[in-house]
């Protein structure tokens, strides 16, 4: 049984000679799952877990509770031969996303709803680390774990074993010495805020990270969990190369073997990167979707996929705070010493928390790790900003991609829909179920910009603060600029800034 499961699931490889990519995954129906296509089937399922409770859903969607789903929902599925299949739930009645009632959004000054259980932050004011207090909630109706029950057993020792090892001392004492000696620097952009001539505008400097990575905290956590798990072989997607030649780099210093994922056309555009990660010894595939895109999507599907093929050696580092239980508890725990890093560095500074802190939201890295330090602080702004067109926290519906229940963007019968952004990071039809609850509650403030906003941010942190920057972090720079002019003067706003791309940047200013 486990052997067919592995033969359904596994893809097969070719060899692409033209573009110097080692492997490919073509968007055939050899290498995507497809669901019968029959519409309006019953399915039903559970994995129950002793420590998880029921938890209400938005109003007129089932709960559901992570590794399981009510007895009374039913999951209703749509096939198109050119889109992957997503499942969308309901309670008792057939819904198609797009009729399922809005949750309620509650305004900005609505405190958290948590278990009342204060943040403990992992990184001290003196600069030393400490075993954080392990969480598996925060999710409301979002997240769970939707996968093929060859790896379920791997995710529960999964959860036990992070739990055990994060509460480790010795851990952290291992973190620290692979960790950058400082924290990235939080500096004041003086041109900027003058500009604005409101709140002061502080840049967190992410690009100062090696390769300009803002996921350098979760991808090392995990390496340094996978080695005392005693995996020897790293699996990880990949949109922008500066987050793959950062896990290659740490991957051969700490002597794991390393695959990396790559959207094709991501892996076409940043040739120069992708080279790099093969001379640090990464082995680097691509992938597409079969509508045909090469994006971070096409990546996370088909490493998820190689991770199901390989479980019993492979360790499945994943990119972004999204996939099945524990998988976005991991990032978020470890990411979230950003945010924590800003709320010491700013105290510091001027002796207060900031009175908003503004990020770009893909996947949803950076604002599980800048948000949840803050997230009980209803006086702290949690400010995203999404590509207009990879919107799924402005634009998308309820639906289970990825082995999670979360938002996403998808037509009438529940078929992923195609996304856009000049950034590789940005550029993804789906986000980490924990940002989409926090949006779903009202916690956290959402807005687009385009393609243009994006190159207009970039050329303004080159022109006003000497800053070529990530045109991810692009995305929110005009954002924080009109926040910083609605906050007023005396007031603190702090803005994510992550290393430049290695894109050709003369045809992006031909754009």
């Amino acid at each position: 049984m486990l052997r067919s499961l592995q033969h359904l699931l596994c893809f097969s490889f070719s060899q692409i000679p033209s573009n110097g990519i080692d492997t490919t995954l073509n968007g055939t129906s050899n290498n995507v799952i497809r669901i019968i296509p029959i519409r309006k089937t019953v399915l039903k399922a559970g994995i129950p877990d002793p420590r998880t409770r029921e938890l209400a859903g938005p109003r007129g969607v089932s709960p559901v509770v992570p590794f399981s789903i009510d007895t009374n929902s039913t999951c209703t599925t749509a096939y198109n031969s050119d889109a992957e299949t997503t499942v969308s739930f309901s309670s008792g009645t057939s819904y198609s996303p797009s009729s399922y009632p809005e949750a309620p959004i509650k305004p900005p000054t609505t405190p958290f709803e948590n278990d009342g259980t204060p943040y403990v932050p992992i990184l001290q004011a003196d600069g030393t680390l400490r075993p954080p207090q392990i969480s598996f909630g925060g999710y409301g109706s979002f997240g769970g774990r939707f996968v093929p029950e060859s790896i379920v057993g791997f995710l529960h020792e999964l959860t036990s074993f992070f739990e055990v090892t994060v509460s480790d001392p010795s851990f952290w004492t291992e973190y620290a010495t692979f960790q950058r000696p400082q924290p990235t620097p939080l500096q004041i952009a003086s041109k900027l805020t003058a500009l604005a001539d409101g709140a002061a505008i502080w840049l967190k400097r992410e690009d100062q990270n090696e390769y300009g990575s803002h996921k350098t905290r979760n991808i090392l956590g995990q390496l340094l969990l996978a080695r005392r798990m005693g995996r020897i072989e790293i699996v990880t997607d990949c949109a922008s190369a500066k987050h793959g030649n950062f896990t290659a780099a740490m991957c051969a210093r700490l002597g794991l073997r390393c695959v990396i994922v790559m959207g094709a056309d991501d892996a076409l555009a940043q040739e120069e990167g992708v080279l790099k990660m093969k001379k640090l010894g990464a082995k680097v595939l691509t992938a597409r979707t079969p509508s045909g895109m090469g994006s971070l999507r096409a990546a996370i599907t088909e490493a998820l996929r190689y991770s199901v093929c390989n479980y019993e050696t492979a360790y499945y580092l994943m990119g972004g705070p999204v996939g099945p239980n524990p998988l976005p508890t991991l990032t978020r725990t470890f990411q979230a010493l950003l945010g924590e890093e800003v709320a010491v560095q700013l105290q510091g500074l001027v002796g207060r928390q900031p009175d908003a802190v503004v990020t770009a939201v893909g996947s949803g890295s950076s604002a599980v790790g800048l948000f949840r330090p803050f997230l009980q602080d209803t006086a702290t702004r949690l400010v995203g900003v999404e590509a207009a067109q990879a919107a799924p926290l402005a634009e998308g519906e309820l639906g289970v991609l990825h082995g999670a229940r979360t938002l996403m963007l998808q037509n009438d019968d529940g078929q992923l829909l195609d996304s856009h952004s000049i950034s590789p990071d940005m550029n993804l039809s789906t986000v980490g179920p924990e940002v989409a609850y926090w949006k779903s509650i009202g916690r956290i403030e959402i807005s687009t910009a385009t393609d243009a906003d994006a190159l207009d941010g970039f050329e303004t942190l080159q022109h006003h603060e000497g800053i070529m920057p990530g045109l991810d972090s692009s995305h929110a720079v005009g954002k924080a600029i009109d926040l910083a002019k609605q906050l007023g003067r005396g007031k603190n706003l702090v803005l994510v800034v992550t290393g430049c791309d290695g894109i050709n940047m003369r045809g992006l200013l031909d754009v």
